[in-house]
């Protein structure tokens, strides 16, 4: 009797000590299995809350600059460190390129901007991003021809338009 008791508690003994080791190996995998559906998460939130309107496209009297004003209509504000992350792609209509950030202006093709509005180095809801592309001399506008511009932010929200040019 007293032998079945001894059996009966190294049993239980051991059976709580399995049960913990394989609690210990499996828990940390099924919390991370969850990052990643956490972290898809949060990125679209911010997808949700992010949306911009281009409001107008002009160029320049010698032809070497396109202005592109954009607005914050979305619910997100956006750092300054992360609008040059965003992509700009411009050119004839089924020609087009995308075009380098460049806060200096310095190469051609490049585009830089500035907040209009503010006075801070956060692009806020409703404030005004006037994007500048420089264009290389060699560039030449054609009169009714359509071109194409589009921004696309950091996390892949996008606003495209096309324009042309009298």
């Amino acid at each position: 009797m007293s032998g079945d008791s001894i059996s009966a508690a190294i049993l239980t003994t051991a059976s709580v000590i399995c049960a913990f080791a394989f609690i210990a190996a499996v828990y940390p995998s099924v919390i991370t299995a969850g990052d990643p559906i956490m972290s898809r998460s949060d990125a679209m939130g911010d997808q949700i809350r992010t949306d911009t309107a281009i409001l107008h496209e002009t160029v320049s009297s010698d032809g070497m600059e396109v202005c592109v004003w954009v607005k914050n209509v979305g619910c997100s504000q956006i750092s300054s460190g992360l609008i040059d992350q965003s992509d700009l792609f411009f050119g004839k209509k089924g020609n087009f390129e995308r075009i380098s950030y460049d806060g200096s202006a310095s190469s051609t093709p490049s585009w830089s901007c500035s907040i209009e509005q503010g006075g801070d180095n956060t692009w806020d809801t409703g404030e005004t991003l006037k994007v500048t592309i420089k264009l290389p001399e060699s560039y030449a506008f054609e009169s009714g021809e359509k071109y194409f511009v589009k921004f696309n932010a950091y996390n892949g929200i996008s606003e495209e338009d096309y324009f042309t040019v009298s």
